[in-house]
């Protein structure tokens, strides 16, 4: 799996991309089986609440 994170500044705020590559379908599912949605959106909100406190 790769994944690429951008940030831009839009002035008053900042755009968040991630995009994944599986190398597979199969690895796809299997990341899915094991929480990859849920547990991507737990470190997104993680690092939201780090940078909030800068």
């Amino acid at each position: 799996m790769a994944v690429i994170i951008t940030f831009e500044d839009l002035g008053d705020k900042t755009e968040y991309t991630a995009l994944v590559r599986h190398w597979t379908v199969a690895d796809r599912e299997e990341h899915e089986k094991m929480g990859f949605h849920k547990d991507w959106t737990q470190a997104t909100e993680q690092l939201v609440a780090l940078v909030a406190t800068l």
